[in-house]
């Protein structure tokens, strides 16, 4: 296993399960929290953006910085400000207090994205760019699945029986051992960082150079290009569907919250299985095949989801589901750190990580919208076309075999036999 015979992948992976599990413990404490001390809705939902809303924002600062910065540095750095951040929740006892609560989410949602893109970085240096790349992403989609698995009922558990505030210093307990097994990771080689750029002396202009630098890269890469374009119509059909599901187990199935969270568990549980699944696929070297099948599988199980009308079967489906979702957002990953060079890897990363969020943000409005304007069957058959149309254009775009073992000379890869060159940078 490589987290056994890999010290620092196992050190970085366990850090960031225990700083993701920190963070799935809060998700329904919360939105609850709020709730309870206001009665309305819309605290739970302000809560929600509060959270969301610094993946679009703070993606290219953070990608900029985790390519100049040690990243290492970033990740604890960004662990203890974390740590700190969710300690301000203490505060918050009573309804005029919420704006504390929210600044707070912020805060530690922006601070986290700085996190975030820097461990992805991280990964192709500590574990190579050959088959323990893949190893590692799978690695990494366990980790999710643990922590949608267990996240949230544990989460509702805990807070039933510490209260909020004991949950808050759980959640700030886990930043403080996560930094602490980073720190553990030691120095962390520099592979193709572009260091002369450090003496510009407009720190604006350097910043917005190295933005359009990762974008061009990221636009200007077919690969990276088609799996972008894939990537964010899976995620906002994804997310509509997302906010379908609680009027649907209500109002349709009859069920409650505790019927909802059961369905989480279960999409957990098909997340947790997508690790071998996509290791298996990234492996094969066969991107468009893979992709697109895993864009029917997602549509046929979303639609047998919410179109056949008994809870058990929505138990199955949604599991079901989580095999080919977890497969295909592994498949972009690994392909986003096989393809981009080290010195660009923060900033493309992150500027494909704010794409995603903005699709998920954009489907779950268009999602809340259409589900009030329009009947449930209709709007859910509309979202399933949506999730055709990407299988189409996942087979029309991506190539049919991509590298799957690296020999980094200068920046020529072996890609199924054939030697191609990473496409030139955009000049800065």
């Amino acid at each position: 296993m490589i987290i056994a015979r890999n010290r620092r992948f196992g050190l970085l992976w366990c850090s960031t399960l225990l700083s993701n599990l920190g963070n799935w413990l809060m998700i329904v404490a919360v939105p609850v929290y709020a709730y309870t001390m206001t009665g309305s809705t819309m605290s739970s939902g302000l809560a929600f953006v509060a959270q969301t809303l610094p993946a679009v924002a703070f993606a290219p600062l953070a990608g900029v910085l985790v390519d100049r910065w040690d990243r290492r540095f970033v990740m604890v750095g960004a662990d203890l400000l974390r740590m700190v951040i969710v300690l301000a929740l203490l505060l918050v006892n009573e309804p005029g207090m919420l704006w504390l609560l929210y600044a707070a989410m912020f805060a530690e949602s922006a601070v986290g994205h700085f996190f975030q893109p820097a461990a992805r970085a991280v990964v192709p240096t500590i574990v190579g760019r050959g088959r323990d790349l893949e190893a590692a992403n799978a690695w990494n989609t366990v980790a999710g699945g643990i922590v949608r698995l267990a996240g949230a009922p544990v989460g509702g558990a805990l807070y039933a029986i510490v209260g909020f505030d004991g949950l808050v210093l759980i959640d700030s307990a886990t930043y403080l051992v996560s930094a602490v097994l980073i720190f553990g990771m030691g120095r962390l080689r520099a592979d193709e960082r572009d260091h002369e750029q450090k003496a510009v002396s407009s720190w604006l202009v350097t910043f917005r150079g190295q933005v359009r630098d990762g974008l061009a890269f990221l636009l200007g890469h077919r690969v990276l290009r088609a799996a972008l374009v894939v990537s964010c119509l899976f995620l906002l059909a994804n997310a509509a569907l997302n906010v379908l599901l609680v009027p649907y187990v209500t109002s349709v199935l009859g069920g409650d919250a505790g019927d909802v969270g059961v369905l989480m568990a279960a999409l957990g549980a098909g997340f947790l299985a997508s690790a071998y699944a996509g290791n298996v696929l990234s492996r094969s070297g066969r991107l468009r095949a893979s992709v697109t099948g895993c864009l029917l599988a997602i549509a046929g199980c979303f639609a047998g989801l919410f179109l056949v009308p008994h809870f058990a079967a929505a138990v199955v489906f949604i599991a079901l589901a989580g095999v080919p979702g977890g497969s295909l957002l592994m498949l972009a990953q690994v392909q986003v750190q096989r393809q981009t060079p080290d010195g660009q890897l923060g900033r493309v990363s992150s500027a494909f990580s704010a794409a995603e969020m903005a699709a998920t943000v954009a489907g779950g409005a268009i999602g809340s919208v259409a589900g009030q304007q329009l009947p449930l069957t209709l709007t859910v058959w509309l979202v399933i076309v949506v999730l055709a149309v990407s299988a189409v254009v996942a087979a029309r775009l991506l190539p049919s075999r991509v590298m799957t073992e690296v020999t980094i000379a200068g920046q020529r890869e072996s890609v199924a036999g054939e030697a191609v060159t990473w496409p030139e940078k955009a000049a800065g």
